[in-house]
């Protein structure tokens, strides 16, 4: 039966103590995520459990019991970077590129051509560009590129006239 790495919770939790004692910070424990990669676990419910029994084995662990609510078996988002499985993380790039074109369909109220474009850009820029540096590119490839179709179809509708 998997387990989880109790000498890694442990290092957790002795993190949390020397931060609170030495610097005064208080870590915000709910909002930490774990990930359970690999075939060993392969749902939630079973990594909570097990995360679960990792406390009760070891009372030292006690100050990381709403941990549990950031555990994944699938994959999380580090710093903006989506690390999980392939489907996980193309779930994860679509719903960023969807808001993206989202954003998009807004602009389309701003008269100035040149505004417009140089908004689109910064739509894309912004919006598609640290993912794109970040994220294996077989795995969002076609995500951008019809993120991309969209925003052509947008400028060539509206053009960059009155610039």
């Amino acid at each position: 039966m998997p387990s989880v790495n109790a000498e890694g919770l442990a290092l957790a939790a002795e993190l949390k103590q020397v931060l609170k004692q030495d610097f005064d910070l208080d870590l915000d424990v709910p909002k930490f995520n774990c990930f359970f990669p690999g075939d060993r676990i392969n749902d939630n419910e079973h990594a909570c459990a097990l995360f679960q029994n990792a406390l009760h084995a070891n009372p030292q662990l006690v100050c990381l019991s709403g941990m549990d609510a950031g555990i994944c078996t699938t994959g999380l988002r580090v710093a903006g970077v989506p690390i999980g499985n392939d489907e996980w993380v193309q779930q994860f790039v679509q719903a960023k590129a969807a808001a993206v074109k989202v954003d998009v369909g807004k602009l389309d109220m701003i008269s100035d051509g040149l505004i417009h474009y140089q908004m689109l850009r910064f739509c894309r820029n912004t919006g598609l560009a640290f993912l794109g540096r970040n994220t294996p590119t077989p795995l969002i490839f076609d995500i951008f590129e019809d993120v991309e179709a969209t925003i052509l179809e947008v400028l060539c509708r509206k053009g960059t006239t009155n610039a």
